[in-house]
């Protein structure tokens, strides 16, 4: 884990039992001594709906816009769509997440490596499943 005690460190994770399928996101975010979770079921939806979805919730929950952010994604579709790809799908959720991202007065999102034992990243993958196996008993 990143240790700069500046930063909000936010780890996020979408995930589905099929793809479309039932849907879970997970985020873990850290600021000093401070760790929030959060683990959703969002219903049927797409893995990459699942991701952007965790993303905008994570950045929703913050509170102060001013702090610097430092969001970790192992989604490169999420990534790339809110960085400049050409946008075919998912539109008006990408278009939300951006407006939200503009909120705050410095905000990074960076690559990791999915299913690697980054343990914030392993936590939000099972913040995610956990969600999905919650409410439908099914994982």
């Amino acid at each position: 884990m990143e240790q700069d005690q500046d930063n909000i460190i936010v780890y996020t994770d979408g995930a589905c039992s099929k793809n479309p399928g039932p849907a879970g996101i997970g985020a873990v975010l850290i600021w000093k001594d401070h760790i929030k979770e959060i683990s959703e079921y969002i219903g049927k939806a797409t893995n990459n709906i699942a991701e952007l979805k965790a993303i905008l919730k994570a950045l929703t929950s913050i509170k102060n816009k001013n702090l610097p952010v430092r969001l970790y994604t192992d989604s490169t579709y999420a990534i790339g769509v809110l960085s400049g790809w050409k946008i075919h799908a998912n539109k008006t959720l990408i278009k939300e997440i951006k407006k939200e991202m503009k909120r705050f007065s410095s905000l990074s999102i960076r690559k990791v490596e999915g299913h690697s034992g980054q343990p914030e990243n392993e936590r939000a993958d099972k913040l995610a499943k956990d969600a999905i196996k919650g409410h439908l008993n099914i994982l």
